[in-house]
Formats: C-alpha cells, sequence, structure tokens
C-alpha cells in the first residue's frame, strides 16, 4: 500500500497541445502524480531483482589530479528523477515499499559558499527531508537489511553484488523511456528557454558576431551560466559545421562578405531535464539555404511519423532516403535516392544516427533494449551510430536529427566516386553542412514537436 493512496496508482498518458499549456499551470500536482508513478515501478523494480529497499547517493564532485578544484559535478540522474534539485550533492534517498521516501538532504554549515535551504519547497511535502551536515550524520548503510545502492564510485557503502544491480538498474531504465505528464512540463519548459537561446542566436549570427559573441547571445537569452547547460553548446561558422561535435567558440569575427554558414546545436536545463535542439542558417539567400529548407521539410515530416509503433531503425533508413533525395535535388548525385542509399553512399553524407532518447539525461538510457529485462537490440551493421533501435512507445521524447554534412576526410575516402558530382560538392564544401534538430513526443497519431 502506498503511502500517498490506498487505490492502485495509474498515470495517465493524455498530452495533446491544450493540454501542454494545462501541465504548464499545474506543476506540483504532475509532481505528485509523478512520484506516485516512481513509488509504483521501483515497488515493481525491487521486487523483480528481489530487494526491499534502495539508497540512491546524489554523488559529489571530486577534485581534479594534483588540484583542491573540482569540475561541474553531474548528478546522478536516479536521484533526479525523485528530487527535482538539478544542483543537489552528497544526499541520499532511501525507498522502501510502504514508507515515505526518505531525503538525506546535505546542507552543510559553510561560510565559503552559499548554502540554499531547499529542504522548504514545496517539492518536500512528497518526500521526509532530513537536514544533514557531515557525512557522520548519514545513516548507517548497511543496517538496512536486503537493499541495494545506486550511485557514482565517490561513495560506495555497500558490496559490489548490491551496488548498481544490473537486473534493478535494467528495469528502472527500461520504465524511464516513457515520460510522466510532469517530466513533459519540464521537458517542454526547457524547450522553451532554449528556443529563446536559438532566437537570439539567430539574430547575433546575422549581426555578423563571432562564434563566441553568438554562444553568449545564447547564454544570455535563455538566462543559463555556462555550467546550467545540459552539454556544450556547438556553435560553428562555415566549415566548421562539417565538424559532428565541434568544441570551440571562436573569438575571430568573420567579415560579412565571407560570412556563408551557422549551424547551432544547443539546448537548456529545467529541473534537470534537457533541451536538445538544432538549426543550421546560411547567410545569403542562396542554393545553400534552398537546400536547408529542403532538408527542414524532410525533417517535419520524419518527425510526423514519429508515433507509436515506429521501428526507430527503419524511420533512420527513411531519413538516408529523405536526405538522399535533397542531395539528388541540388545535384550532389549522380544517382538515384534509392540507389545511394542501397550502396553505402548516403552514409558519408550522413554518419551519425537520427536521434535519440531524451530526458534526465541528453542520451538518455535504454535506446537499444526492448524489454525490462535489458534485452539488447543492437544497431544493424551498416548503422553503428544509431543510439536508438527500439519500436517507439507512448510519451517516450525523442530527438529527430537528419544532417547533410560535407566532411572532408570522408569525402576523401570516396575520392572520384563516379556517383557523386564533385564540383557541386567543392560548391558547398565551404558551409560545413546542415543538421535540423526537434524534440518530439512520441503519441499514437500525432505526435508533438516541442521545438516548434
Amino acid at each position: 500500500m502506498s503511502w500517498l493512496t490506498e487505490r492502485p496508482i495509474t498515470v495517465k498518458y493524455s498530452l495533446t497541445f491544450e493540454y501542454l499549456t494545462e501541465i504548464t499551470e499545474k506543476p506540483m500536482s504532475l509532481f505528485k502524480n509523478h512520484i506516485e508513478h516512481l513509488i509504483q515501478v521501483t515497488t515493481q523494480a525491487l521486487d523483480h531483482a528481489g530487494y526491499e529497499g534502495v539508497w540512491i547517493y546524489s554523488g559529489h564532485p571530486t577534485n581534479n589530479f594534483l588540484d583542491d578544484m573540482a569540475p561541474k559535478h553531474s548528478i546522478n540522474p536516479h536521484f533526479k528523477w525523485w528530487v527535482p534539485l538539478a544542483d543537489v550533492v552528497s544526499s541520499v534517498l532511501h525507498f522502501k515499499p510502504g514508507h515515505k521516501p526518505v531525503v538525506y538532504l546535505n546542507q552543510p554549515a559553510d561560510f565559503w559558499h552559499k548554502i540554499i535551504d531547499n529542504s522548504q519547497g514545496k517539492w518536500a511535502k512528497y518526500f521526509d527531508v532530513r537536514v544533514v551536515g557531515h557525512y557522520s550524520e548519514l545513516p548507517d548503510f548497511n543496517e538496512e537489511k536486503n537493499h541495494a545502492w545506486i550511485g557514482p564510485p565517490e561513495l560506495q557503502p555497500l558490496d559490489e553484488a548490491n551496488t548498481n544491480p544490473t537486473q534493478l538498474i535494467n528495469f528502472l531504465h527500461f520504465n524511464r523511456i516513457q515520460k510522466t505528464d510532469y517530466e513533459i512540463h519540464c521537458l517542454t519548459q526547457a524547450n522553451q528557454l532554449a528556443l529563446k537561446g536559438h532566437a537570439a542566436a539567430k539574430e547575433a549570427f546575422y549581426a555578423g558576431q563571432s562564434e563566441y559573441q553568438i554562444h553568449m547571445a545564447y547564454l544570455q537569452a535563455c538566462e543559463h551560466n555556462e555550467h546550467h547547460m545540459p552539454y556544450g553548446n556547438i556553435v560553428a561558422l562555415n566549415e566548421n559545421p562539417s565538424v559532428l561535435h565541434y568544441q570551440y567558440q571562436s573569438r575571430e569575427v568573420i567579415p560579412k562578405d565571407q560570412l556563408k554558414s551557422f549551424l547551432i546545436d544547443a539546448g537548456a536545463n529545467y529541473r534537470g531535464y534537457a533541451a536538445d535542439i538544432t538549426r543550421t542558417y546560411a547567410f545569403q539567400d542562396n542554393a545553400y539555404q534552398s537546400m536547408i529548407n529542403s532538408l527542414d521539410e524532410k525533417q517535419q515530416m520524419l518527425c510526423q511519423k514519429t508515433v507509436v509503433g515506429q521501428d526507430y531503425v527503419a524511420l533512420h533508413r527513411q531519413a538516408h532516403l529523405n536526405i538522399s533525395e535533397v542531395l539528388c535535388e541540388f545535384g550532389v548525385f549522380n544517382c538515384n535516392a534509392e540507389t545511394a542509399v542501397a550502396s553505402g553512399l548516403s552514409q558519408t553524407f550522413f554518419p551519425h544516427g537520427l536521434g535519440h532518447y531524451l530526458g534526465l539525461q541528453v542520451h538518455d538510457v535504454s535506446g537499444h533494449v526492448v524489454d525490462h529485462l535489458g534485452t539488447m537490440k543492437k544497431p544493424p551493421s551498416e548503422y553503428p551510430f544509431l543510439r536508438l533501435t527500439d519500436t517507439l512507445r507512448e510519451n517516450a521524447v525523442v530527438t529527430i536529427e537528419p544532417g547533410v554534412y560535407f566532411i572532408p576526410m570522408l569525402l576523401k575516402e570516396i575520392s572520384g566516386h563516379k556517383d557523386v558530382n564533385w564540383q557541386k560538392v567543392d560548391e558547398f564544401l565551404p558551409f560545413g553542412g546542415i543538421r535540423i534538430e526537434d524534440n518530439v513526443v512520441v503519441k499514437n497519431s500525432d505526435s508533438i514537436n516541442l521545438s516548434r
């Protein structure tokens, strides 16, 4: 019996465009339903794995080698699935079925840093919150019998067999695929923040600013510090979009008469949930801009196919066909689209997967599993980088991010290929490439695009 309700827990997945507005107005009600869902799922997971309870550790930062300073800490996603505090460290959640979840919330006495009292937040009423100031105030984790421990290696009080046990982790990860309404509320808010940043970045590009200046305009617009971002922003001008995870923000201001293209892959964070959006622009209204427009149309068609029961591998193959159609349209391919896909030629121009699950992690878990046992469905050999291979389920949130790239290293491998118009390749090479990415909620018929 749950401490929140005596009746069986049901989680309703009834999201519509109108409901997106509604769920932003009552987040705490959604959070209550979310916690009820976690209680149900975790109870089932513990029963499946043969445990009576679980400890979940937030993790804590560890210092750099030979240093007394630590990099930004990334919280254990299992912890922030329960506790909506994206920056908390050295805290522990204890769950036993039939009992109110306990959170040992670390809030030490400290004159070096400002300590925020998180124990009085609206979220706290669904937990037994116990503020601790030092590790010595934590319970003896071994006193509770037949428990599992989920957490990073910074703290591991239980033996190896009961630390991150595979059966328990697999069950929980699989159940993270389908999001509660609270989680979709958080993902919606993260997208809204990111879209503010994208609008500012677009304006900065057309104003002729540097990659670094565009990056800073993005952060200011979405009101994030660098450490709030779910991943490092990809801000790429001219040929730099050909580097898929381009990691620099150059300070060089490129003269406007030399500006060609701009790709930005950047997200935002809301209560620990990530947005992940990519847009591409041409500085002039030219053939490259027309190619962007064509790929955008194809990308939207793929988003519309992101419905319950869709085989994601098949959708990825469809993306290769769509991309090949674009390259045929603009004269890059001498062959038809079907031939380009069958021969593997399209992979030179689209070398990554169509997308991935999105949630508490940017590349969210269980993309290659098909059940709560952790049964793997590996990517097909021709598409080894595909992060998602399962059949889509209701209220999963996925990214759809097809791309067309002109990558010198890959082009060199097919140098002289008869089905490639190399003159056209040379024309597009200075623009780097195109990627367009949205975050989509899987529904039975009409998927919901959070990024548009």
